[in-house]
């Protein structure tokens, strides 16, 4: 079963290193050590030297001397340690003997959904056809496009023009991946797929390899459970990469981890674009290697799991992630804001015992992770990498969810306290209708403050939906903020009005009485400014 989901759309020199010491681990255990022997050695030998006279029992020197050995211990370290537990991949079913997996079972399915747990519990075949994509896709609802190389399900129609992030596969522990990869004759580039769950060369890459117009097929044994991702190894790999050729596969262990309510697939990824303005942008291939990306995003844009798609579930459910960071280059620092990882299996490594009531997990670029959360209350917990400077100005934003009854033993808001500033005019009295100002979605992105297009019409991105507005003296105008989750004010740059802060939904009114030019600003995002022209 394939899904189909349409998604919104100068390095710095480097100063050398003095000369300095490295205190590793192993030097200081070897400093120890040999510290310890030495202090033997003079124990011994002081012994020895108290045998040497005729007046100490023999015995009890020999005595003394076998209880320093034995409290002399080797670190455990230098020991030599046994094998910990044995092989942990399972012994195989001969690939003659193995069926198919049922015709039921789904295998592949598109961000963020996940196939659904297997209720097989033996090994099977696993079949699994890709196909290259190669096309022009938005990567930012502002109206970036960008030429995106990526895989689908070959059956997944022609409507489908983004292939990133690709299907994430889902299979068991022991199974053979049957996978073939088509690259049609439409295409302009040759492709391959390494996938990290493979043992094989290059992950299966080398013989993957199809230029256009090809189709090669492997089989591989999946050896360890795990969470792993896949991408594009050919040629320019870091280029194939940054244009989005990349993926999941999940190896369910043998023992299934506990069922959740919710299973959802996302990928954190790099684009290294030549700039931001809509239309089609080109790879900035000297930014990859500066590893300065100009977006980091999930799913493969700016806002795939936000507004209309962000993710959904109810109180008291728990949801799982399957996380994996494609990189190119930037290690993930996954942060449920508002919220906890109740449970993460680091570098999704199934076999092993989660952590409990985690804030931050560290994710590599190349690495995945899996994670639980619960829905504790109502809520939209925002999924972010939390080196933030990649949320607030490249992107990586996700949002989830919660609905459903409060639940005041965990969280509830007391109330406030302040002046009540919603409804003022110049004089104290109600406002008159007048003139209304929206303080935009997103207004707080912040911009240079000189930028060019400030006070215009087009201001990308925009702030107050009027960037001049011309009025007869007398009228009154309303700011309302419209700035989901952020506070803001209305703050001219002489004193003569502030609207004090306004939460989301907040109105506050001004009547215009005297001539003049009046320029504000919002005082916590000083970026944002606009002007009233007040004439006579």
């Amino acid at each position: 079963m394939t899904q189909t989901i349409e998604r919104p759309v100068e390095q710095p020199g480097t100063a050398p290193v003095p000369d300095h010491p490295h205190y590793t681990l192993g030097s200081l255990t070897m400093v120890g050590l040999v510290g310890t022997l030495v202090a033997l050695a003079i124990a011994i030998a002081a012994l020895m030297i108290t045998a040497g006279r005729n007046s100490v029992d023999d015995a009890l020197v020999s005595e003394k001397v076998d209880t320093a050995l034995a409290s002399a211990a080797l670190p455990a370290a230098l020991e030599t340690s046994p094998d910990p537990g044995g092989s942990v991949i399972p012994e195989f079913v001969p690939k003659a003997d193995l069926a198919l997996a049922p015709a039921d079972e789904v295998n592949v399915a598109t961000a963020p959904e996940m196939p659904p747990p297997s209720a097989r519990t033996t090994q099977a075949i696993v079949e699994v056809d890709f196909e290259i994509v190669e096309g022009i896709t938005r990567i930012d609802p502002d109206g970036v496009e960008f030429d995106t190389w990526g895989f689908k399900v070959a059956d997944g129609g022609t409507d489908v023009v983004s292939g990133t992030p690709g299907p994430v596969i889902r299979a068991r522990v022991g199974d053979v991946l049957r996978l073939t990869v088509t690259n049609p004759a439409t295409n302009t580039h040759p492709h391959n797929i390494d996938l990290h769950a493979v043992t094989g060369q290059g992950g299966g890459a080398a013989d993957t390899t199809v230029a256009p117009g090809e189709t090669k097929t492997i089989e591989a044994r999946l050896l360890y459970p795990g969470f792993f991702m896949y991408h594009c190894a050919y040629g320019d790999v870091p280029a194939h990469i940054s244009h989005g050729m990349y993926g999941g596969i999940l190896v369910d262990p043998e023992t299934p981890l506990p069922a959740v309510d919710h299973e959802w697939y996302v990928v954190q990824s790099e684009f290294y674009t030549t700039g931001t303005e809509p239309g089609v942008v080109e790879l900035d291939r000297q930014a990859v290697t500066d590893e300065n990306p100009t977006y980091v995003v999930f799913n493969g844009a700016k806002g795939a799991i936000a507004g209309d798609n962000a993710l959904q579930m109810n109180v008291g459910e728990k949801a799982r992630i399957y996380f994996v960071n494609a990189g190119l280059n930037l290690d993930s620092n996954f942060h449920p804001i508002g919220s906890h990882w109740d449970a993460v299996y680091p570098e999704a490594a199934l076999l092993n015992p989660p952590l409990r009531g985690s804030q931050t997990t560290l994710v590599p670029a190349g690495g995945g992770v899996v994670v639980d959360m619960i829905g504790q209350v109502p809520s939209t917990i925002v999924l972010v990498d939390h080196a933030l400077s990649r949320v607030f100005d490249k992107g990586a934003l996700g949002l989830v969810v919660v609905n459903g009854d409060q639940q005041p033993e965990i969280f509830e808001a007391i109330g406030s306290s302040g002046d009540d500033q919603t409804a003022e005019t110049g004089d104290g009295e109600t406002p008159a209708t007048g003139v209304a100002v929206s303080l935009l979605p997103g207004s707080f992105e912040a911009q240079p403050m000189d930028a060019a297009d400030e006070f215009a019409d087009d201001e990308s991105p925009g702030d107050f939906s009027i960037n001049v507005l011309t009025i007869e003296a007398g009228t009154t105008v309303t700011w309302t903020n419209d700035d989901p989750g952020m506070l803001h004010t209305v703050t001219d740059v002489d004193e003569t009005f502030d609207s004090g802060f306004l939460n989301e939904g907040d109105s506050w009114s001004y009547t215009f009485d005297e001539p003049g030019e009046y320029e504000y600003f919002c005082a916590p995002h000083p970026w944002m400014r606009a002007k009233v022209i007040v004439e006579g």
